[in-house]
């Protein structure tokens, strides 16, 4: 019991952690209200925590930009990576949310009336860019997933050949979480797209909570399992 609290501890004190369980808990408020009449006192009531809930996570990614720049030259961007398609797919994951950042606190600060924008159209460049960075994350990992399973019916000789680009279990174990986890989410991403682009304005508060608290218990999981092992 005390593993379980000083793990739960760790996870909501750092950043990732505290993240991932705001946004279980505001698709875990949509996910309940789809199940009462939008007429209904707790539907609404349920709805407010769900949109202060997101208005939160905009305000605490307001200084995100640094990290991702950080992360696109300290580890994405240095040549250890052998693999070109899983190579470009990383660098146009992180060129998308490069592009997502700056985006979201434009349509942020034209919401707020501290710059004269057009604050929706802002909010669509941002939803371009959190799909197109949830698509090729979610396509890279199952390239990692797919290169795994190939590789399984190599030869020994051949693996043995191959090692230094053997993708390990906890590798590819890894990745399918991201994958789901990514896809899941990239479909809740398209949603908030105006209505004509594939199925956006179509899934019921029920669809989007149900996507959005798998893809957040993934991620929570994946930080349990990480600060357990560690």
């Amino acid at each position: 019991m005390t593993d379980i609290v000083s793990q739960t501890v760790d996870v909501l004190d750092c950043y990732e952690g505290r993240d991932a369980a705001i946004t279980f808990t505001l698709y875990l408020c949509c996910l309940i209200s789809g199940f009462y009449s939008r007429k209904t006192k707790l539907h609404r009531s349920l709805q407010r925590i769900f949109h202060r809930l997101e208005d939160c996570r905009v305000v605490l990614r307001l200084y995100d930009d640094l990290t991702i720049l950080r992360d696109l030259f300290t580890y994405e961007l240095r040549p250890g990576e052998r693999n070109w398609i899983v190579r470009l797919l990383k660098c146009l994951h992180y060129l998308a949310w490069l592009g997502y950042y700056p985006s979201e606190h434009i349509a942020w600060l034209g919401e707020m009336k501290m710059i004269d924008v057009n604050h929706k159209l802002w909010d669509f460049y941002t939803n371009c860019f959190w799909s197109a960075a949830l698509l090729t994350s979610a396509l890279w990992n199952a390239y990692v997933v797919l290169q795994y399973m190939v590789q399984q019916s190599y030869s020994v000789q051949r693996k043995e050949e191959e090692k230094k680009s053997f993708v390990p279990w906890t590798a590819a174990r890894n990745a399918m979480l991201a994958t789901v986890r990514d896809g899941t989410e990239f479909m809740v991403a398209v949603n908030y797209l105006p209505r004509g682009y594939l199925w956006a304005s179509t899934l019921t508060y029920i669809q989007v909570g149900l996507l959005g608290t798998s893809s957040a218990f993934l991620r929570l999981f994946a930080l349990f399992q990480f600060h357990h092992e560690h």
